[in-house]
């Protein structure tokens, strides 16, 4: 009679849930016909936790990528080149200051922060034509103050790369080490700061696609860019059963396993 009753109490799992234990022990110490003290820790948690989650969470607003977004501009710290085809002895070489300024021979200040390689050949040339008898002037940069790309999220070697050539993204994250299992692939997100206005700029691209040749959206990634690889959907279920339910519940889910499978 008391094996049965035992065996009895382990099969019943809701009623253990509920905080009827019949016979045998009680892990968690809840009274006969009470509530766990491991429930009541679960449901204070529950109730602390939800307005925060029920806040609305604030926004990163981007701006929308613009055809000239995908040229390079001049940034403080770069090194310009300038090659005057008429008056060669002013070659020379400038670097954009911290205010996006270059200190230029004859013409002092000029700001050409902001402005692609192009447009500031067209400043200058304007700028020298004040004192120069049909000046042309090419400016051309000659080493990046930022030779760098940031690469974080699911990849293997997150964080600060070296730049050095022209690449794309996929070529970026190969540098990062490639991505991790758990990379959401088909949606990595390469932020970009325009210069001339301090505008945030956003541009997902489909590296999944691209590796299998079936993507047409490539780009080269320029110093400063920073690629972010997402979590997939998969991944992100099961940090959350890993992270909380499992922490918490004082039993485990298989969601692992059930989610893989469909």
């Amino acid at each position: 009679m008391l094996k049965s009753s035992r065996t009895a109490a382990r099969l019943c799992i809701p009623c253990r849930l509920r905080g009827h234990w019949g016979a045998g022990p009680n892990p968690t110490g809840a009274r006969p016909g009470g509530v766990s003290p491991m429930w009541r820790l679960l449901a204070l948690f529950l109730v602390l936790a939800s307005p925060a989650l029920a806040q609305p969470q604030p926004r990163v607003s981007y701006d929308p990528w613009a055809a000239s977004d995908y040229l390079y501009e001049v940034m403080p710290g770069d090194e310009l080149s300038l090659n005057f085809f008429v008056n060669p002895d002013l070659n020379t070489r400038v670097v954009v200051g911290p205010d996006g300024r270059g200190v230029f021979p004859l013409v002092s200040g000029v700001a050409v922060a902001g402005q692609t390689p192009e447009v500031v050949s067209q400043i200058l040339t304007d700028a020298y034509g004040s004192i120069l008898r049909n000046p042309q002037v090419e400016a051309l940069v000659a080493t990046y103050g930022s030779s760098q790309v940031y690469v974080g999220g699911e990849v293997r070697t997150p964080g600060v790369h070296p730049l050095r050539g022209r690449i794309n993204v996929a070529q970026a994250i190969v540098a990062a080490g490639g991505f991790q299992d758990t990379a959401k692939t088909g949606k990595v997100a390469v932020l970009r700061r325009r210069v001339a206005d301090n505008r945030l700029l956003v541009r997902y691209v489909d590296v999944k696609a691209m590796l299998k040749g079936q993507a047409s959206d490539d780009f080269q990634i320029l110093p400063g860019d920073l690629v972010f690889v997402p979590r997939s959907n998969i991944a992100e279920v099961n940090l959350f059963v890993r992270q909380y339910l499992n922490g918490v519940l004082p039993f485990n889910f298989g969601f692992s396993y059930d989610i893989n499978r469909n």
